[in-house]
Order: structure tokens, then C-alpha cells, then sequence
């Protein structure tokens, strides 16, 4: 029997976003955990082409996913989170219930308007950007009492702020 090209579908499920000029195939659930794997590999400091050579990859297909272009599939994201040390709690934690209802309503068949909502909530997340890595990475550097420490000076910030607010 003869191999041919997969025949595309509009069923979101049947695409896996292989199609990176079909943007039905590129969701906002989608681009938030490309967004959290970029996020872990950078605190971990692997490289791209470090991350594609542990999956068996190409580090262009570990950007793809990174950007939300194409969909991970369930055994690949099990890696991923394998890789970088994390659940699979992880690429989802951070999605608001708005999101969340839209996907179950995905899931229910209800439709498919959450493909096409506006991404910025996503790109706007200051956890996600280079400078909470380094703040990260710098945290983690400190000894384990110095850390504390920290965490309790800006507690303690937080709450002044808060009850000056009140006032």
C-alpha cells in the first residue's frame, strides 16, 4: 500500500498543528505551555540544541513548540516534563478560568472560538520573561538562610504596602 500525505483535517485533534500556516492549529492553551518549556529549559540553562538532542529532535522543532506552532502530543510533553524535572501540572498552571472553561468547552464541542482569542494575556506574563529567570536563578544561587531571609523582607514589604493601602 502505498504512503502518501496525510489528508488535513479541520478537526483540530486530527491537525497536531502540523500545518504552521493554519491558525486554527495554534491556540492560546498552546503557545502558554511552549511558553512554560521555554521558561524551565532557560532556568535550567539547556540550550535548544541541547533539549532537541535529548528528545531525538531538531532544536527548530523545540522552537516551534516553544512558540505554540505546533502541538505537543501527550508521550512528547511526558519527556519534555521528564527533561526539565517537572509534572505535567507544570505547562498548565497559570491559565486563568476563563481559559479553562474555553477548553472544556472545546472539549464539549460547543466551538472553536478560543482558537482565535486575543494571545496577549500570555505574552504580557512577567514570570515568562528573561528577567524572572534571572531573578531566579539569582534566588536560588543564595544560601538556603539568606534566602529566607529575602523571602521575609518582602513578605513583610507586601504586607506594609498593603496595609498602608488600607488606610
Amino acid at each position: 500500500m502505498a504512503r502518501g500525505r496525510k489528508k488535513k483535517s479541520n478537526n483540530l485533534g486530527d491537525n497536531m498543528g502540523n500545518d504552521p500556516s493554519n491558525d486554527a492549529s495554534i491556540g492560546p492553551i498552546d503557545v502558554h505551555v511552549g511558553a512554560r518549556i521555554c521558561a524551565r529549559r532557560k532556568l535550567l540553562q539547556l540550550s535548544q540544541k541541547q533539549m532537541a538532542e535529548k528528545l531525538g529532535i531538531t532544536f527548530q522543532q523545540v522552537q516551534k513548540y516553544e512558540k505554540g506552532v505546533n502541538r505537543i502530543g501527550a508521550g512528547r510533553l511526558y519527556t519534555i516534563a521528564v527533561i526539565l524535572g517537572v509534572d505535567i501540572d507544570y505547562f498548565y498552571s497559570g491559565l486563568t478560568p476563563n481559559q479553562t472553561n474555553q477548553m472544556a468547552e472545546y472539549s464539549n464541542g460547543a466551538n472553536l472560538k478560543f482558537l482565535h482569542e486575543d494571545e496577549s494575556e500570555f505574552k504580557s506574563d512577567p514570570m515568562q520573561g528573561a528577567e524572572a529567570v534571572m531573578l531566579l536563578k539569582a534566588f536560588y544561587s543564595l544560601p538556603t538562610k539568606a534566602r529566607h531571609a529575602l523571602l521575609m523582607m518582602l513578605t513583610s514589604l507586601k504586607d506594609r504596602e498593603d496595609t498602608d493601602g488600607d488606610a
